[in-house]
């Protein structure tokens, strides 16, 4: 019961399912837990399961300690061949590693891309393996020989070699970010004022044993280095320092387990250069890919207890999910979500301690099968497509980055007060940004922006206005010193205009300036009100009324194509209406109506506001 999966191919593996609902259930298998090969987790008809690479030997084991299995595929090489249509047997073939990157291709690439983009990428080794091989690091940013003082992120892949796909997710960000300077805004603003740092193999042995020696009919996650002979491997996963080996479910101490954590942290050439290359830089985020599930996680790894900041490292997989929109049971903490690991990544790098600095450290597990990819390019671009935007979102939030929140009108004073923008009128404009940095450190020092408009039915009378400072994560306004503008004669209700509101700050000592861009709608017009749109096919009656300051518009008030607005008694537009939060303060008490135009021509009343 101690030996782990057979470690060559000379014994035939399986895929089983073991049903437990939580630690305690693990706790009856003793030594044998730690020894796990888990891949991936469900829950069927049956109750929660992990899902496991395993022989008869170990799947004995777990059976004489009373827990519930179930052989889903009694060999692996059936559901490899069914899945990429290749012989799991047929080495020459299969050294080509299909659609996936073979450690050759990928050093290949990144060498090519550090040639074709000199002046922005710096290439270096972190690191080098027991079999020699170099772990490969790719720097990007605007001066990438130099170390500035510059926000900085890191991504990295394969530190499991049979999940190749997240080398293929971020050779592909590097490929996006890189062709993308000097012509796309994003990518441009990113390279100048972020160091980003991609490692696209951790573990190369275990790669090239994977992909180039062994065909990819091989399950193999530790490195290659002959630890008690005849045992082979370390998990570089289970090889951290903080809270190594704290149990004996979460890694295991057995040389032969696929969750070996070695015989002390950071033994092994994998987890030190990782270590190294983040002590030796202040990273405010990090994502590390694995397979397989489609699973967003933060940490805690090691303990079901939850972690500090739950609630901001919660916020971030929400919007990962918005991206690849994997399941909500599946996005939260990684020891809830899929299993109790310790010695690993994230959580040594999101670990408080003295001797390193604190990084936001998060684990996508992407949503397929270790090699589905081999042989099907449309699966593979719907992965990559999935995750490429999250490392995006990671290098935005990893310093101060303004975000639109929303663009006010006050026209109590200069204007006619109906509380828009309307053809013809000099009104005041203040702008509501967000500070979407995650690490405390970043606070936006410093503020101002100058307006800029887009459109020539607006000018901009007064262009540069202060805003005050702003911690991470917060939002700002320069509602004490608003801009002025004008509106051309010639607009028309309805025309939206284009803003852009150029933002200067400082960040951990770097001024720069960012774009936010911002629209308004030109009104005031009256709506025609249909009979037929009122309420769900009946008129609408009074459901709420506002003794605050704001309405709340939830997406489910408009269709796809309409404008939502808030019309007074008469049938008079007075605001645009945006999801999120609406200031009516500047409106006199009465009756409103909540209603969508723009689809047929006629609006659909929602529901009817009594403003106090």
């Amino acid at each position: 019961m101690t030996a782990g999966v057979a470690q060559d191919r000379s014994a035939t593996l399986m895929e089983a399912r073991l049903y437990v609902n939580d630690a305690r259930d693990l706790d009856r298998l003793g030594s044998l837990a730690g020894d796990l090969y888990v891949c991936s987790r469900g829950a069927d008809e049956n109750g929660a399961y992990l899902v496991l690479v395993t022989d008869d030997e170990q799947l004995a084991g777990i059976r004489h300690c009373g827990l519930k299995t179930a052989v889903t595929w009694a060999n692996l090489d059936d559901k490899f061949r069914l899945l990429t249509g290749e012989d799991p047997h047929d080495a020459p073939r299969l050294q080509t590693f299909g659609y996936y990157f073979t450690y050759g291709e990928m050093r290949d690439s990144v060498y090519a891309l550090a040639a074709a983009h000199p002046e922005i990428c710096s290439l270096f080794t972190i690191g080098v393996t027991s079999q020699g091989r170099d772990i490969l690091c790719l720097k990007v940013s605007d001066n990438a020989a130099a170390e500035e003082d510059e926000p900085a992120c890191y991504f990295s892949g394969a530190c499991h070699g049979d999940e190749p796909m997240g080398t293929s997710i971020v050779m592909e960000f590097l490929d996006e970010i890189l062709a993308g300077y000097g012509t796309d805004s994003v990518c441009t603003w990113l390279v100048d004022n972020r160091e980003i740092y991609v490692v696209p193999i951790l573990n190369p042995d275990c790669s090239v044993f994977c992909s180039d020696s062994g065909g990819a009919g091989v399950y193999w996650r530790k490195n290659r280095r002959v630890v008690v002979p005849p045992n082979i491997g370390v998990d570089p996963s289970r090889n951290h320092g903080f809270r190594w080996g704290c149990d004996d479910i979460g890694s295991s101490p057995n040389p032969a387990a696929h969750a070996y954590r070695g015989p002390n942290p950071w033994s092994d050439a994998e987890a030190t250069a990782a270590r190294d290359l983040e002590v030796g830089h202040r990273f405010r985020t990090k994502q590390d890919f694995h397979c397989y599930g489609g699973y967003n996680t933060y940490p805690w790894c090691y303990t079901y207890d939850s972690p500090p900041e739950q609630d901001l490292l919660q916020e971030v997989l929400d919007t990962f999910q918005t991206y690849n929109d994997y399941h909500d049971t599946l996005t939260g903490q990684a020891s809830h979500v899929l299993y109790l690991a310790n010695g690993t990544q994230p959580d040594w790098g999101f670990s408080d301690t003295a001797d390193k600095f604190l990084t936001y450290s998060f684990v996508i597990e992407a949503d397929t099968w270790f090699y589905a990819c081999w042989n099907d390019s449309a699966l593979m671009r719907k992965e990559v497509e999935a995750n490429v935007p999250t490392l995006f979102y990671l290098a935005r939030i990893a310093g101060v980055y303004f975000g639109p929140v929303s663009a006010a009108v006050s026209d109590s004073i200069l204007g006619n007060a109906t509380g828009m923008l309307d053809p013809g009128e000099t009104a005041n404009l203040w702008f509501t940004i967000r500070n979407q940095a995650i690490h405390p450190l970043d606070s936006a020092c410093a503020v101002s922006a100058r307006l800029v408009s887009l459109d020539t039915l607006v000018t901009v009378l007064d262009s540069v206005k202060s805003f005050p400072d702003v911690q991470r994560h917060s939002d700002v306004d320069n509602n004490s010193d608003q801009f002025r503008v004008c509106a051309s004669g010639g607009g028309q209700p309805g025309d939206t205009i284009r803003l852009r509101l150029e933002v200067t700050f400082t960040d951990a000592g770097n001024t720069t300036m960012m774009p936010v861009p911002f629209e308004i709608v030109l009104g005031e017009d009256v709506i025609g009100i249909g009979e037929t749109g009122a309420g769900e096919g009946g008129p609408a009656v009074p459901s709420a009324t506002l003794t605050g300051q704001v309405l709340f518009l939830s997406g489910r008030e408009a269709a796809a194509g309409e404008r939502p607005a808030l019309l007074n008694a008469l049938g008079r537009r007075k605001m645009v209406l945006r999801s999120g939060a609406n200031d009516v303060s500047h409106l006199s008490t009465g009756v409103y109506f909540v209603a969508c135009s723009g689809v047929r021509g006629a609006t659909a009343l929602r529901r009817v506001l009594v403003v106090r």
